[in-house]
């Protein structure tokens, strides 16, 4: 290298990477161990005819050194060895055809379908990675002319010379492959709602790691923000955040933000309006993106905060066995009882235009439930005269957004207490509901809150369980999830999210502008035990296919590779 540029000595032999020596090995069946002693990375670097053949590699070391490469088109088990050996000397034991591959990933034999071209781009990646070994070993300038003289022989020389001259100086196309073999790194430790934050992140990493990722988790429950600035420098293969404040932190001069300096793409996974979470998300990184349970919040983040956002509901915790031999309650509902009046009073205290919007907003949501709490503002600021740029709409939604968790609170209750006149027996979960004004109906039974674990096994023992949407108009959560894998009958207001998914014969779905009929259907479903257990089946079955948290880690790794 020389001013950035490469400079080839003619009289330099061809790099032995490049001196395949077909099928040598094919007919073979190999697995990998580590040992003290062995075939060492360098060993790899220098011969890749070592690879050849069929080789079975224990699932953890793929995942430890970051699994496949997708991103490469040819030479994908070489590159791969590479790192594995790097971590430590490597054994191939040749077996044969009649062993067990379990917990083992198959590497084939060598892809003969690849063209010498991508085979050419390989190279030069692995050249670029490992350019410091190599010089160590004397071997740079040789790795660099045997490319190059492959090159010249297939005809993409012209191509090849710049493409390796970015790979070596680390430029952005080297980050666009290697950044697919570094850790996925994952926040967690939000307390938030009973800590089920810090769940999701622990079932979506999981999750992850089952499907042969490796996962690294900063956790605040153990270090404080200012951690994050050991991962300045570091390229991951993603880095997420579940509804985390940490992508707003900001450096010390108050004008550059942390994740400036962390690199690889970005996911805040949203679970509330976007609107509430709008410090959180005016920074502009151009790999930053917003995965939400919620296509209307997709669609708001997109037009109010130019994000690029993915509807990806959460998932749900499937139980190991989904019936109990006797669920001892037939309707459950595990969920706080919110304060509507105190909301009330805090709109009351408003000044007078601001007052006369909100209490506009709310009249309009209460009157119109089936709208999104951006279409009912709109009205209302329709209603009062207001002409708003997108900004400022922005700003007094922000400004009046304890207006929708009034409304959230108003029909919760209207809902629960529509049930409880008719007598239906609820047995409820948070310790919100003992200062409830409806503890005056005797069926409603409080009991203590539980956890996330816990409310699992309180769905597991329900014949029904109840759910009242956040205003969330076309979404899916985890509670929806959660009931329906344990066996349990759904009961749930509309979302546009279940048209197409979802049908009446996988759970009860209700409208909140008419709940009249509400009661009566609980309780023929109650008294009807062969239909509420097909019905609870179907939805059982639906969900197991579409809504858990394995396939959701599927999903996110499409996400990433369609991401260029």
């Amino acid at each position: 290298m020389h001013g950035g540029k490469l400079i080839i000595q003619s009289e330099m032999p061809i790099y032995p990477l490049l001196d395949r020596r077909n099928g040598r090995r094919c007919g073979m069946i190999r697995r990998l161990r580590r040992a003290q002693e062995g075939i060492h990375f360098l060993d790899i670097l220098l011969d890749e005819t070592i690879c050849e053949g069929k080789i079975l590699v224990p699932e953890e070391l793929v995942r430890d050194a970051g699994g496949i490469n997708e991103k490469l088109q040819a030479k994908q088990k070489y590159e791969l060895l590479l790192r594995i050996a790097q971590q430590s000397p490597i054994v191939l034991e040749e077996i044969s055809g009649k062993e067990s591959s379990d917990g083992y990933v198959i590497l084939g034999a060598d892809e003969a379908d690849c063209s010498a071209e991508q085979g050419c781009v390989t190279d030069c990646y692995v050249i670029g990675k490992y350019s410091g070994e190599l010089k160590a070993a004397g071997c740079f300038d040789m790795a660099i002319m045997g490319v190059l003289e492959q090159a010249q022989k297939l005809g993409c020389e012209e191509r090849m010379v710049p493409y390796l001259e970015h790979m070596v100086a680390h430029g952005k196309e080297y980050y666009a492959l290697d950044e697919e073999t570094e850790p996925i790194l994952i926040y967690k430790g939000d307390d938030v709602c009973h800590n089920v934050l810090t769940v999701f992140a622990e079932q979506f990493g999981a999750a992850l790691e089952h499907a042969g990722q490796h996962v690294i988790y900063y956790d605040l429950n153990d270090e404080d923000v200012a951690g994050i600035l050991k991962f300045m420098g570091r390229h991951f293969k993603a880095v997420i955040g579940v509804q985390s404040y940490l992508f707003s932190v900001k450096m010390a001069d108050e004008v550059h933000y942390v994740h400036e300096y962390i690199y690889g793409p970005k996911y805040n996974f949203i679970f509330d309006h976007p609107v509430w979470l709008q410090k959180h998300l005016q920074h502009h990184y151009p790999d930053f993106y917003v995965l939400t349970l919620d296509q209307n919040y997709a669609d708001f983040a997109k037009r109010y905060f130019g994000k690029k956002a993915i509807l990806f509901p959460p998932a749900g915790m499937a139980a190991e066995e989904p019936y109990e031999p006797e669920r001892k309650y037939g309707l459950t509902f595990v969920g706080t009882m919110g304060d509507y009046f105190s909301q009330v009073l805090w709109i009351h205290g408003l000044e007078r235009p601001k007052r006369f919007l909100a209490n506009r907003f709310l009249l309009i949501m209460r009157q119109h439930p089936e709208l999104t709490l951006e279409q009912a503002f709109a009205r209302a600021v329709e209603h009062q005269g207001l002409k708003l740029t997108d900004q400022e709409f922005l700003d007094r939604l922000r400004e009046l957004c304890v207006t929708g968790y009034c409304v959230m609170h108003y029909y919760r209750a209207r809902v629960v207490e529509t049930i409880l006149k008719s007598g239906i027996r609820l047995d409820v979960f948070g310790n919100s509901w003992k200062l409830s004004p409806l503890c005056r109906y005797p069926n409603l039974i409080c009991h203590p809150d539980v956890t996330v674990e816990e409310s699992l096994t309180i769905y597991k023992q329900s014949r029904m369980s109840l759910n009242v949407m956040s205003w969330h108009k076309g979404g899916f959560t985890e509670r929806m999830a959660d009931i329906m894998l344990a066996g349990a009958v759904l009961v749930t207001d509309d979302t546009t999210y279940l048209r197409g998914r979802y049908d009446y014969g996988d759970m009860l779905i209700y409208h909140l502008d008419n709940m009249d009929q509400l009661p009566e259907q609980i309780a023929a479903l109650l008294a009807d035990e062969e239909r509420r257990l097909q019905m609870a089946e179907h939805g059982r079955e639906k969900t197991a296919r579409e809504h858990t948290w394995d396939g959701r880690a599927v999903q996110f790794l499409q996400i990433l590779r369609e991401r260029r």
